[in-house]
């Protein structure tokens, strides 16, 4: 380890497979711990602050990690306390919330963030079961200057019909994720 206790480059043998399966989960987590830390901190800055100080704990108290368990999880209650860290440093005047609305928000965020993700996974899987003409129809549509009458221009068709083509598109769409996210959920 170096000095400030992350990986060095003199590892023990044991210490690198130590180290890939810590890289591995903490690769996994990093998108959530931010997004947790956003929805707590509403700051881009603080966010990232928080997300690089989580990373150092994380690897100080990896030793202390319950394989089998949720490293996500583990990861956002550390987060939790490195928020609560950064807030005791800003003057008063600064915290938009007081603690205990923060721990509030904080609850329920590790369930909403597991279905949100696996709900996205559905849809890229879901979007390429779709035919080549209703993906290039979701695609022109999802543009980020698309409507549904822009789209029915370029394509020659009606704005009605798009719209009803588009409707079905989305139930099968949802549909699909339905069925996908039934078959991952835990029994």
């Amino acid at each position: 380890m170096d000095n400030r206790g992350g990986p060095s480059e003199s590892s023990q043998p044991g210490e690198s497979a130590k180290i890939e399966q810590f890289a591995q989960l903490l690769g996994k987590c990093q998108r959530q711990v931010f997004l947790y830390a956003m929805r707590l901190l509403h700051s881009a800055a603080d966010a990232e602050e928080v997300l690089q100080e989580t990373n150092l704990v994380l690897w100080r108290k990896f030793d202390q990690y319950q394989q089998g368990t949720e490293f996500g999880r583990w990861a956002c209650g550390i987060a939790h306390y490195e928020i609560l860290k950064l807030r005791e440093r800003k003057p008063p005047a600064e915290r938009l919330f007081s603690d205990q609305f923060i721990d509030m928000l904080a609850t329920p965020t590790q369930p909403s963030t597991d279905m949100l993700d696996a709900r996205r996974d559905a849809l890229q899987h879901c979007l390429g079961k779709l035919s080549a003409a209703d993906r290039q129809l979701v695609d022109a549509r999802y543009q980020p200057e698309g409507s549904t009458r822009a789209v029915a221009e370029s394509l020659g068709r009606s704005v009605q019909g798009t719209r009803k083509a588009l409707h079905r598109i989305r139930l099968a769409l949802m549909a699909c994720i339905q069925r996908t996210t039934a078959r991952e959920e835990p029994a």
